[in-house]
């Protein structure tokens, strides 16, 4: 009698450390899958700003391309007009 308690007994506690292996395993996944979301996101939010931040760049650089190109215009036009005052 004593020894079926005992053998029962063991697998009882067999049974509880498997479930118990499985169901942390089980968290730990749900826990790693929240944490690579959260990161995905936080991802995905620099990349937009460094779109944005790229194309508010891109937009200064053309104005100041034209700034320049007038500029160039305009020298060349000063240059015209100091050599014919020469």
């Amino acid at each position: 009698m004593m020894a079926d308690d005992t053998f029962l007994f063991a697998i009882f506690w067999m049974v509880v450390g498997v479930v118990s292996i499985v169901a942390i395993t089980m968290i730990s996944k749900t826990i790693q899958a929240k944490a690579r979301m959260a990161d995905d996101g936080a991802y995905r939010a620099l990349a937009e700003r460094a779109v944005a931040a790229l194309e508010e760049q891109t937009g200064t650089i053309n104005a100041l391309r034209a700034d320049l190109t007038a500029a160039r215009t305009t020298l060349t036009n000063v240059e015209k007009i100091l050599k014919q005052v020469e």
